[in-house]
């Protein structure tokens, strides 16, 4: 038949260019109907072309059926056959008529065969933990899919050219002792079906056997730390990025020059914002969460204690400001909370107690503990923020596994020695032995350490006008006194996650040298460990805390090799004579 078909297109073409023939009265090609269309089961269509010699009918696609019919009285039969349609999309092709220096073109569509609505499961249980599932929807349409369950979160994918849709589950962890049931509905049009979900009990987390923390223990293991400070934490327009603000990407080296350099730990600050997930799940950027575990890899081969948080996050979902009197966003941000660091406990539920959990940062409302509203009630921030530490606790202890009995970090008010003493009620531990330390900062006085300009000098022999207080060294060593008081004495390990003072110029270094060795020295006497904060910003002035390369681990300056080599013996010098009253009498 295709051979029968070009020998005639050949044929008309020469008759066409014959000029001793007499030419063919002129018949303007025509078809009817302009257009065919088929149901899903397919069939047979009449088409009548008229044209002033015999038109050729073609189609390329292999579900139409051509067959011609006699030619006469310039008009042509011709029966066009559809093959059932087994696709569950609409399908199309093109007629071509080649007629007497004419051609036109009909349109032929089928349409899909009658689709029900499936889905590929229909049953999806979860774990305590919650996670994530995918189940693929067939419909004639793209679906709607909803959850009745408010721990359950869908997100419905593209449909492709099979009408299959993709839909992904989210469950949040489940921090209640109660196993739950829900639906997520599937519709398409008046049809639906009902997909169930469950996810375990949680709560019910069994007391783990551990020897209790001793402030000693503590202190021997961490004392001096570093803080790998704006790396991990930095952050703009709303996602964190590990050179954002500048610093270099974080390197093996990095974590060896820490331990060179003296140091025994390094708090790894990390903040989640822009990688963490939609409400309930909340799920955790993966790409992200795997740059954090290849960090603290670093450390551990490097042999340091290793801290991660939940640093910048205050700023954003951690938002105290806006939980504290909204019982309903308070409940949104616990719940975030459980399933965050659920996640990161899970990640790292296999790592010694080397690697320490510290809930939060400077948890405050933005006033630094000097906003109306926390100077008029500062017991409901306290409150809001002892729940969220106890949630804290609960996500790491119910994950099992080396997070059971891990070291955990609990901060108080803004981690301020003054707030965390006056409101933080530690969370109810699931071990036999304490394994929980407070967690402050301490700047102080923040005249001298951060602010903007700097208070040039410190200390008992410094220039009267240059300096913040008559009593700078008593006033330090008051805050120490009262963290010892609160807790140390009681047992109860503290430690000093962040601690420092901007660089100064040159002619005042040699204060600077000495509130460096008197705080450690302070410190020490008094079994707090003490972090170092460095920020990777070199120079002088305000926030300027460079000490190791953050991408070398090298010194970035010999004063930088100097004041760290004052911390390192304020904390390991052990010759009798050398005292805090030695340190005060050295004074510049």
């Amino acid at each position: 038949m295709y051979i029968e078909r070009i020998l005639r297109i050949f044929l008309l073409a020469f008759a066409l260019s014959a000029c001793d023939k007499k030419p063919v009265e002129s018949v303007t090609l025509a078809v009817q109907p302009s257009t065919l269309s088929f149901d899903a089961a397919g069939g047979t269509k009449e088409l009548t072309v008229t044209c002033g010699v015999r038109p050729l009918v073609t189609c390329t696609s292999d579900w139409i059926g051509i067959k011609e019919g006699d030619y006469a009285s310039n008009t042509l039969s011709v029966r066009i056959t559809a093959s059932p349609n087994t696709d569950i999309s609409t399908r199309t092709a093109t007629l071509r008529i080649i007629g007497d220096k004419q051609n036109l073109t009909v349109a032929v569509t089928q349409d899909p065969r009658d689709v029900e609505i499936s889905v590929s499961a229909d049953s999806f249980p979860f774990t305590r933990f919650g996670g994530e599932a995918e189940f693929t929807v067939t419909s004639p349409g793209r679906p709607q899919v909803t959850s009745e369950a408010d721990w359950c979160g869908v997100i419905v994918g593209e449909s492709d050219s099979q009408n299959h849709t993709r839909v992904k589950l989210q469950v949040a962890a489940n921090p209640t002792d109660q196993a739950q049931t829900g639906t997520v509905t599937v519709r398409n049009g008046a049809d639906r079906i009902t997909v169930r979900v469950s996810r375990e009990a949680g709560g019910n987390i069994p007391v783990a056997t551990a020897e209790g923390l001793t402030p000693q223990q503590v202190f021997d293991a961490m004392a001096p730390g570093w803080n790998l400070g704006n790396q991990m934490d930095a952050i703009n327009n709303g996602v964190s990025g590990e050179t954002v603000w500048g610093n270099p990407k974080c390197t093996q080296a990095t974590m060896d020059g820490v331990k060179a350099a003296g140091f025994k730990a390094v708090r790894i600050c990390v903040t989640w914002e822009g990688h963490i997930g939609p409400a309930p799940a909340h799920r955790l950027d993966e790409k992200w969460l795997s740059r954090v575990a290849e960090i603290v890899d670093y450390a551990e081969k490097a042999g340091l204690i290793a801290i991660v948080n939940t640093h910048h996050d205050e700023s954003y979902w951690l938002d105290i400001a806006k939980a504290y009197d909204d019982a309903k966003r308070n409940e949104a941000v616990k719940n975030e909370i459980f399933c965050v660091w659920t996640q990161i406990a899970q990640r790292f539920a296999d790592k010694g107690e080397w690697l320490i959990l510290e809930s939060f940062n400077e948890i405050q409302d933005g006033g630094w503990g000097w906003s109306d509203a926390f100077r008029k009630n500062p017991q409901a921030q306290y409150r809001v923020l002892n729940e969220w530490n106890q949630l804290f606790v609960d996500a790491v202890r119910s994950t099992g596994g080396q997070n059971a009995t891990r070291w955990l970090g609990i901060p108080g008010y803004a981690a301020s020695p003054a707030f965390t003493v006056a409101g933080l009620e530690l969370p109810k531990d699931y071990t036999t032995g304490n394994r929980l330390m407070v967690a402050a900062h301490d700047y102080d006085p923040y005249n001298y350490t951060l602010s903007n300009p700097l208070v040039r000098q410190w200390g008992h022999t410094a220039d009267a006008d240059k300096r913040v207080s008559d009593r700078d060294e008593a006033n330090l060593i008051a805050v120490f006194d009262n963290l010892k008081t609160a807790y140390v004495d009681k047992g109860i390990p503290v430690y000093l996650g962040e601690m420092g003072c901007s660089r100064h110029e040159a002619a005042d270094i040699p204060y600077q040298r000495y509130y460096m060795e008197y705080f450690c020295k302070g410190a020490a006497d008094r079994v707090l460990p003490m972090y170092l904060w460095d920020n990777g910003y070199r120079g002088t002035g305000s926030e300027t805390h460079a000490y190791l390369d953050h991408a070398t681990g090298q010194f970035v300056n010999d004063e930088s090799r100097t004041l760290v080599g004052l911390i390192v013996k304020a904390v390991t010098e052990k010759d009798p004579a050398y005292t805090l009253e030695s340190v005060y009498d050295s004074a510049p």
